[in-house]
């Protein structure tokens, strides 16, 4: 055989080198599947627990589950007709287990809403609407 025809790369190489080339292909291909099942066309929320901070001041937490054993929950304000997400929080099902989950929602002297959202075992996760002043800039 010439060394025109021999190859670049020995056999062995080639092999060393599949999982390398195949590895990130296969991770982009898992991060494909699992957002696009959370798109909200395909798997909608489902509205759940609304509590009252005052007249025309609510929030919303809605769920699904639209991949094996993860959870999705949204926090929503809503003042009149107008709905503003305040965040999002996705882990599987045993951290929104009754014992481990919890949320708690106030209004601030300033007129602002704030979400705290605890899941045993994760950070805590607080999500704020923002000051008048800052509502009105969006």
């Amino acid at each position: 055989m010439s060394d025109a025809e021999r190859p670049f790369l020995p056999r062995w190489a080639r092999y060393a080198l599949l999982p390398g080339l195949l590895g990130p292909a296969a991770i982009l291909g898992f991060i494909f599947v699992s957002e696009s099942a959370h798109g909200e066309a395909r798997c909608p929320y489902v509205p759940g627990e609304t509590r009252s901070l005052r007249r025309g001041v609510t929030v919303r937490e809605d769920s699904r589950n639209c991949l094996f054993d993860v959870q999705d929950h949204r926090f929503s304000v809503v003042r009149g007709d107008d709905e503003r997400v305040l965040g999002r929080r996705r882990f599987r099902a045993e951290a929104f287990a009754p014992g481990r989950y919890s949320w708690t929602a106030e209004l601030t002297d300033q007129d602002e809403v704030q979400v705290v959202v605890h899941n045993a075992g994760h950070g805590d996760a607080m999500f704020r609407e923002g000051k008048p002043s800052e509502r009105a800039a969006k």
